[in-house]
């Protein structure tokens, strides 16, 4: 397929030039008059010079789309990592903790001494507006590797059962089940983007700074 779709972009690459070669063959052996050898000429370098330009242009429009690309990815995958980040803190907050560590091991999570308090529930919300606002964004301009999108897909679902949860039924063990997941998910997140080897890379810069 991809093979295909460079064969059509080249079509009119390759007659342009071999358009151009023949105009000026013609104008070497089949014509005497200088003012039409000149014109042909003119004509013929025209048309070798067009797919220079056009190739040139698209190199250059590879490129400029390329870095605004990747200045898009990284800036929303920033933008993202604080999102879960302020996620975590209210869920430190439920589930009784002093800090959250990612990548995340071996969280003790008792269902029975869950702080349900309504203004963690009311700032878990606001991420998540604000999470499945910023995804529906990134799936109109698609940055987001499919990976990236189908693991806070699964979060955003994991945090509306939660909230819903509390909302209607409120069961403790059912909304610690949720959290759990919740939790793991966000870890996979940090793992596919690779969240701890950028944030040794930023320490590193922060501390060739100083």
């Amino acid at each position: 397929m991809v093979l295909m779709n460079v064969f059509l972009k080249s079509i009119p690459y390759v007659l342009s030039i071999a358009g151009g070669v023949i105009v000026f063959d013609v104008s070497q052996d089949y014509l005497h008059d200088p003012g039409w050898i000149d014109l042909m000429d003119n004509v013929a370098a025209s048309l070798l010079a067009i797919p220079l330009v056009f190739l040139f242009y698209d190199y250059s429009n590879f490129l400029i789309t390329r870095r605004v690309h990747r200045h898009q990815h990284t800036s929303l995958i920033n933008t993202l990592d604080g999102y879960l980040f302020k996620i975590l803190t209210q869920m430190k907050n439920i589930i009784g903790l002093t800090r959250i560590e990612v990548p995340m091991q071996d969280i003790n999570l008792n269902y029975k001494k869950l702080n349900l308090d309504a203004k963690y529930l009311r700032a878990i919300r606001k991420q998540l507006h604000l999470l499945e606002d910023l995804l529906y964004k990134s799936d109109k301009i698609e940055v987001l590797d499919p990976q990236h999108t189908q693991i806070l897909s699964f979060i955003a679902q994991e945090l509306n059962q939660i909230l819903n949860e509390c909302k209607y039924h409120n069961s403790p063990r059912e909304i610690a089940r949720y959290i759990e997941t919740t939790l793991s998910m966000i870890d996979d997140w940090f793992y596919a983007t690779g969240y701890t080897s950028r944030k040794k890379l930023r320490n590193s810069q922060n501390s060739n700074d100083f």
